[in-house]
């Protein structure tokens, strides 16, 4: 039996994120359909007129992207997706060396796995897992680095602009680095040949990253798409002039952050603020913002008018980029997407986009977060029992969560709650006897009281922490299980890497996600991996 966390006792979301997976009414108007297998009937249908034209240039543009590639299964996939029966269901990324933190793997089984319960479900349809390459990010500082056994390792480059455009220049040095760390195993021999073959010789690192992704998913069917395309960008460019020249975004986005304030005050912040126009201009070494200043666009040192702009824009398509708001509308223009899953912070922005969709005609996909798994190893399995640990507790503050097992194994009551009770009723006999003799020594009596709880709050500290030296040994222990779970402060699933993993634990670890990744359980995984 697999465990699982509720979410509610886990903080991983924020509270508008949570308040949206829990289908709050506050948030009714900000999305379509809830994440529920039913609603995907609904769904199939607001989506089945998606234009054949469109199938067949986006067939056409995945064959080419797929030309150095021989996979039957995914080639098959590809063509499906002329037929007006077959739908997609998409997650995306930044380009991170070697896949970046797991979680990068995590989204990917998830829609693997969803499109077989979709298929189950509705056994008509075709549904196919595609994966975003987010090619045309341009910061490259924050997915250049790769934490891999307790060690941070990047990969320094001078290249600049889109990331996925970029050179991979002396790369071989950057493997060799991470490859000091592996065995000669055949574990280690294999994911290395998947490594070396993925990344040598190609031109850039989207290609590459379409290699390493496809080794490890092409036979589930994965279709890996980089919309950093001419061909594709042409079906979008009419939403781009639209930005251009009505700045649509800005307007409806603010309009969606102004009536979730109103719901939510303070305790929301928008994931993404708008700019006057949401759109990046493309070129060989940069990646610039389009600015509007006294009627003309500027894209670096030129000064362009609306004609020469938008005569630019249908004839380099390619040369524009949307920025992380349009690329969502991107998506779905061009794609037959029923769904999107994503991460918290993912979610939040989306939930700025429906009435931005609504302008434009334009089906507002089903959203719901990527799996959140919890790797428990066999070492760790150990201490947990051996602690009578309960895997709620790792979502405490790590001072409260070894504080919390100290008290559990110490051999004498360090919780002196049941003192604090007792001085309680003592007071509280105390002010009903100064209420009925002179109220104005009710100062004076509080201000006992204060004094008498701090001193038993510092009492309990001084005999925990004495009582912490004495049992430094199973402190270290929980101290280091606790950063097993949050190595250098950060969840776990955020900072490994999966070739850490695999390489003590191998394809069973994969099998192990894929039979137990449940994206409509709404809970995070707990997984013991052996």
């Amino acid at each position: 039996m697999k465990k699982q966390i509720d979410l509610k006792k886990t903080k991983v979301y924020s509270d508008f994120v949570f308040d949206f997976l829990n289908e709050n009414k506050t948030l009714k108007d900000f999305y379509n359909l809830s994440f529920d297998i039913k609603n995907f009937k609904k769904q199939l249908d607001m989506k089945k007129s998606f234009p054949l034209l469109k199938r067949n240039i986006l067939v056409k543009e995945l064959m080419s992207q797929y030309s150095d590639i021989e996979d039957k299964k995914v080639l098959n996939n590809i063509n499906l997706l002329s037929k007006e029966s077959t739908f997609t269901i998409t997650t995306g990324h930044q380009l991170n060396i070697l896949t970046g933190p797991i979680f990068f793997i995590y989204k990917i089984i998830s829609i693997i796995n969803l499109c077989l319960e979709l298929k189950k479900k509705y056994p008509k349809n075709n549904f196919l897992p595609v994966f975003w390459l987010a090619s045309e990010d341009h910061d490259f500082e924050e997915i250049s680095e790769v934490y891999f056994r307790d060690k941070k390792i990047n990969y320094l480059t001078k290249s600049k602009g889109s990331v996925g455009r970029m050179k991979l220049d002396d790369f071989s040095a950057f493997l060799d680095e991470i490859f000091k760390f592996f065995h000669t195993n055949n574990l280690a021999k294999r994911i290395k040949k998947i490594i070396t073959s993925a990344y040598k010789d190609k031109s850039t690192l989207a290609s590459a990253t379409r290699s390493l992704i496809h080794q490890l998913f092409g036979d589930k069917g994965l279709i890996i798409i980089d919309p950093d395309s001419r061909n594709l960008k042409k079906m979008f460019a009419s939403y781009m002039e639209d930005e251009l020249i009505n700045n649509t975004c800005e307007k409806f986005v603010n309009k969606t952050i102004k009536s979730i304030k109103e719901v939510y005050s303070e305790k929301y912040t928008p994931q993404v603020n708008p700019r006057e126009i949401n759109l990046f201009h493309l070129d060989v070494n940069s990646r610039e913002r389009i600015i509007i200043k006294d009627t003309k666009y500027i894209l670096s040192d030129k000064k362009l008018s609306e004609k020469e702009m938008l005569k630019e824009l249908y004839k380099n398509p390619e040369n524009f980029s949307p920025n992380v708001l349009m690329r969502p509308l991107y998506q779905e223009v061009i794609l037959p997407n029923l769904c999107y899953i994503g991460g918290p912070s993912e979610m939040s922005y989306w939930l700025q986009l429906k009435g931005f969709f609504d302008y434009h005609s334009i089906v507002f996909p089903i959203i719901n977060p990527r799996a959140s798994v919890l790797l428990i190893t066999p070492k760790m399995r150990k201490k947990i029992n051996k602690y009578l640990i309960n895997e709620n507790e790792f979502f405490l503050k790590k001072n409260e969560f070894i504080n919390l097992n100290i008290k559990k194994h110490s051999d004498v009551d360090i919780n002196l709650d049941y003192l604090k009770i007792a001085l309680k009723n003592q007071f509280k006999l105390l002010d009903s006897i100064v209420a009925k003799t002179d109220s104005s020594f009710l100062g004076s009596v509080n201000a006992q009281k204060k004094k008498q709880f701090n001193g038993i709050d510092k009492l309990e500290k001084r005999l925990l922490k004495a009582q912490r030296r004495k049992m430094s040994l199973i402190e270290n222990d929980l101290n280091n299980l606790y950063n097993e779970i949050y190595p250098d402060d950060i969840f776990q699933e955020r900072k490994l890497n999966f070739i850490d993993i695999y390489l003590r634990y191998g394809d069973t670890f994969f099998k192990s996600l894929f039979n137990n990744i449940d994206l409509f359980e709404k809970k995070i995984l707990v997984l013991d991996i052996k």
